[in-house]
């Protein structure tokens, strides 16, 4: 007898602003006050929607690293379930995609956060209704799929999927 489908939560999010004049790698470049700015603001979005992770991937670079810790911190997800991975530096839409198939079973949410162009091109494969272009930073695509289990993923799972990014101000001064 074949196991049914199960209702599961996948997110993808770009890292939010990172600084541009560094004098650091790449990989080490650290978000700017904006980008602080815009990951907490979109980690208490998904607060007052409930949308609690269970798992957390992210690239191992500076920038993603500390979105991903704002998330993790705001929505109370422990340190131990924010796995940061070198080989989603940069990563291609392709590899994003085979790095969720890699999820195992117990996961119910799973929000991985990367970088421009992997991120967007793995949320058009998943979503291309909802994604279009690029995501910008801190953008995010959040679906309900439908499948066995995570290696099963792929656009004819998708069920609900919505597109969210951070509110744009006419000048940025940092935090209220």
């Amino acid at each position: 007898m074949n196991a049914p489908n199960k209702t599961r939560r996948l997110t993808l999010v770009r890292h939010a602003n990172a600084e541009q004049d560094s004098d650091v790698r790449d990989f080490e470049r650290p978000l700017s006050r904006k980008g602080q700015n815009e990951a907490l603001e979109m980690a208490r979005r998904f607060q007052e929607r409930g949308l609690v992770p269970d798992l957390i991937l992210a690239s191992a670079a500076t920038r993603t690293r500390e979105t991903a810790e704002t998330f993790a911190k705001v929505l109370g997800v422990a340190g131990r379930l924010l796995q940061a991975d070198d080989a989603l530096y940069l990563a291609e839409g392709d590899y994003i995609l085979s790095a969720i198939k890699a999820v195992g079973p117990r996961v119910n949410h799973l929000m991985v956060i990367g970088h421009n162009p992997g991120i967007s091109a793995a949320a058009i494969a998943l979503a291309p209704e909802t994604v279009t272009a690029d995501l910008p930073t801190c953008g995010a695509l959040t679906t309900t799929v439908s499948c066995k289990t995570w290696n099963l993923i792929d656009r004819r799972c998708v069920r609900v999927s919505e597109r969210e990014v951070p509110s744009k101000k006419f000048f940025d001064f940092g935090a209220d």
